[in-house]
């Protein structure tokens, strides 16, 4: 058990965090270790649980989520960071790139692309989708 991807969950939709949860928990090399609704909370679980994974969501109340990667691998550099939204654009993923995240997911792809995307990330891999 303790050779399990410990992922973090960032996402301010409740029932988007339950079907990520579930998606990870089938997964019998991954488990969730946190969930936070907002920048602030995620900054401070990422403090205590040093995740190895944290699955940000871009737009959220409170500080977004590109400022939320800064601020956690700024003190965290070893927490890879794995970005997910309905929003595309080559901004937003060089955005996201440009503070330390490690991959980018669309939400409406995230059923197929979510465990490749982690697993990717967790190799050290840059995982862009398209």
């Amino acid at each position: 058990m303790d050779n399990k991807l410990r992922i973090m969950l960032v996402e301010d939709h409740q029932p988007t965090r339950k079907e990520m949860r579930s998606l990870i928990e089938g997964e019998s090399d991954m488990t969730v270790v946190a969930e936070s609704p907002t920048g602030e909370d995620a900054v401070d679980k990422a403090r205590e649980l040093h995740p190895d994974i944290i699955i940000m969501d871009i737009l959220l109340p409170g500080i977004n989520g590109i400022e939320t990667t800064r601020q956690i691998r700024a003190e965290l550099p070893e927490v890879k960071v794995l970005a997910l939204s309905n929003h595309i654009g080559d901004a937003l993923v060089r955005a996201i790139l440009k503070v330390g995240g490690l991959g980018y997911v669309r939400k409406r792809r995230a059923f197929e692309e979510l465990v490749p995307a982690l697993r990717s990330v967790a190799a050290g891999k840059k995982y862009i989708a398209e």
